[in-house]
């Protein structure tokens, strides 16, 4: 006798709880309810194909690292904070494909249909993208440049037109824009020019719709950085940290207190903080000794509401406090 549609999901509920609730074998469930143990198998795989059994792949925590969290939420407004736990001695590469992790999973727990995703650039961004996967279906994604090209010869793997591709071959059916531009222009005259061009124009337009921005965060302390100095060029450190500057996002500098430079970046091709500030949800990612100090100001500038970084650069946060 056919099962009915409703009876039919029944029986597959039933069947999961025993399996995933309750921890039954299959030769066990096969014994308690007289179904056949191949049968079991078919039927849990057809409660994963229409979405009754949902695999989900959550990091660890623990209730150090979910302290500092905690810390870092109350004390400086944060929509949401990760500490990632790392163990001693480990080689920043290591801590990147730790925060690469934890960053999946919350990019894809603020990801929602019908978003206009924006990047910014950098090793740091390279990781989280290369390592990225969807942990559901999207819809009518559009993925975006916060900021044009670097004026010297950095890996294209850390550009942020690249990394916006590369998103989106993750992400099915997406759209993307490119900024075809540096970050820096000579002139404002020619800023002006080159954002005047169709392809620029749109993706600039873009901006105002950005609901999910994903940036990484520049130190003034990290210049002589390899990509630091390729994305520049021979842009000295006096020309993007003045002052008590001492990080940077989209290449506009703030203080260990949050100040951001007065002065404007006239010739800059890419998001300005004002506007960053506005976006629902502007993940930081970040970590680091010679960053700490970029931290502390960016969480004081309130340029981002979720920060995802190492225990260790949040312990040393907490210290300054």
């Amino acid at each position: 006798m056919t099962l009915s549609n409703t009876e039919q999901i029944y029986r597959l509920v039933a069947i999961s709880k025993l399996y995933y609730e309750e921890g039954l074998s299959q030769q066990q469930i096969s014994e308690k309810i007289h179904i056949h143990r191949t049968e079991i198998s078919r039927l849990l795989k057809e409660a994963k194909k229409i979405g009754i059994v949902q695999t989900i792949v959550k990091v660890p925590s623990n209730p150090h690292t979910e302290e500092m969290a905690n810390f870092l939420r109350k004390n400086f407004s944060l929509k949401d904070a990760v500490v990632v736990p790392t163990k001693t001695n480990e080689s920043y590469q290591e801590n990147l494909r730790s925060l690469s992790l934890y960053a999946n999973e919350m990019i894809n727990h603020y990801l929602e249909d019908n978003s206009v995703v924006g990047l910014s650039w950098g090793k740091t961004l390279e990781n989280v993208i290369s390592s990225f996967y969807t942990t559901k279906k999207y819809t009518n994604i559009q993925i975006v440049p916060l900021i044009g090209g670097p004026l010297g010869q950095l890996d294209i793997s850390c550009q942020a037109n690249s990394l916006v591709a590369k998103l989106s071959n993750k992400i099915a059916n997406s759209r993307i824009s490119t900024l075809d531009s540096p970050a820096f222009i000579s002139s404002s005259l020619a800023r002006k020019e080159i954002l005047e061009t169709q392809n620029n124009r749109n993706t600039v337009n873009l901006w105002e719709n950005v609901s999910l921005a994903v940036v990484g965060i520049g130190s003034a302390k990290d210049v002589d950085n390899k990509n630091w100095q390729e994305f520049y060029n021979k842009k000295g450190v006096a020309e993007i940290y003045h002052k008590s500057m001492v990080g940077d996002i989209l290449s506009q500098a703030y203080s260990i207190t949050g100040n951001e430079y007065q002065e404007t970046y006239p010739n800059l091709v890419g998001m300005e903080l004002k506007k960053l500030r506005e976006v629902k949800t502007t993940i930081a990612i970040a970590t680091g000794e010679k960053k700490i100090d970029a931290i502390l100001g960016g969480l004081r500038a309130k340029v981002f509401n979720v920060l995802i970084t190492t225990d260790t650069v949040a312990q040393s946060i907490k210290s300054q406090m």
